[in-house]
């Protein structure tokens, strides 16, 4: 099925968790900057910026060893300054945005942990984790308790095999190794990821974007 607008449009605020957003005044440049270790999963940042903007841009190689994808769009920074001070409009948003949103969000914020069979999220922003939570909810994933550290940072956790499966069908990950770290997982329990067939491994990148 090939991905809709919104669902893009979703993916891209979701994945912005990973970027910087600034200006340069006296250039009039406004500027969202995602910087990853995988350049696999920046090519789909790539991709969708491509099918939600229009604009064909570079993915630049730094000097530490990082690849980096610039956004110039005005309207996007706005956006996401805006969605970065209360996160709660996505709740009004339709069911393929809010999927997409789990995407991105997931694949910038998200961790699988092999003990207790949970994955997470985490972030600074009470707001953000309130917004994840009442979406995972809404796809019937069960939640649960968040927690907070000692540098603020919240996590929100779900546990538990079903939870994961769910997960794997309705949301599932973009992130190449998380993708596939994912998979590895379902694995031990004779499963395949029903959507994008990746297996231990196996690991490929659907060929279409957010293909489900």
């Amino acid at each position: 099925m090939e991905a809709t607008k919104d669902l893009i449009h979703g993916f891209l605020v979701g994945a912005s968790e990973d970027a910087a957003v600034y200006n340069k005044k006296r250039k009039n440049e406004y500027i969202v900057e995602i910087e990853q270790k995988s350049k696999e999963w920046l090519e789909f940042v790539q991709e969708a910026v491509l099918r939600f903007f229009g604009k064909n841009i570079k993915i630049r190689k730094t000097s530490k060893g990082f690849y980096r994808l610039t956004i110039y769009s005005k309207d996007f920074f706005t956006e996401i300054k805006k969605h970065r001070e209360n996160s709660s409009w996505i709740l009004n948003e339709s069911d393929e945005f809010q999927t997409g949103f789990l995407q991105g969000f997931y694949d910038a914020e998200g961790s699988i942990k092999k003990s207790r069979n949970h994955i997470t999220s985490s972030s600074n922003r009470k707001d953000l984790i309130d917004v994840a939570e009442e979406l995972l909810k809404k796809f019937n994933i069960r939640t649960g308790k968040q927690w907070k550290d000692k540098n603020n940072v919240i996590t929100l956790p779900f546990y538990g095999k079903d939870n994961m499966i769910k997960f794997s069908r309705i949301v599932d990950f973009r992130h190449p190794e998380k993708r596939e770290r994912l998979a590895r997982h379902l694995e031990k329990y004779h499963l395949q990821n029903p959507y994008n067939g990746v297996v231990a491994g196996k690991s490929s990148l659907p060929a279409l974007f957010l293909e489900n």
